[in-house]
């Protein structure tokens, strides 16, 4: 269990990439619940894609999240297909075991 994991007291929804069709559209998992720590952050960082872009937003979770994935913030409907975000970035961290300790995602 992650060391941090107390302090994820906020709830965000997360549904992983299934598929892409041959006209570009992705298929996404239903949204499931996971506990997080949400912290507003504008950072410049470079995205998965090589670009530099603007983070509004940090989410702490020890779930596993790719940047291909679709992130719902804490307190928005996960019905709402629209407000569904792709991370720009989501990197592990590592606990002195070797371990995947914790997520650190970039909306």
């Amino acid at each position: 269990m992650s060391r941090w994991a107390r302090h994820f007291r906020q709830r965000f929804h997360l549904a992983h990439r299934l598929s892409v069709n041959a006209r570009g559209d992705e298929e996404y998992s239903k949204p499931e619940e996971h506990p997080c720590r949400y912290q507003p952050s504008v950072r410049l960082l470079r995205a998965a894609d090589g670009s530099q872009v603007v983070s509004e937003a940090v989410l702490f979770t020890t779930v596993a999240v790719s940047v291909e994935d679709r992130v719902w913030l804490p307190g928005v409907d996960p019905e709402d297909e629209d407000v569904g975000r792709k991370p720009l970035r989501a990197v592990p961290h590592y606990a002195l075991s070797g371990k995947v300790d914790h997520y650190e995602v970039h909306l």
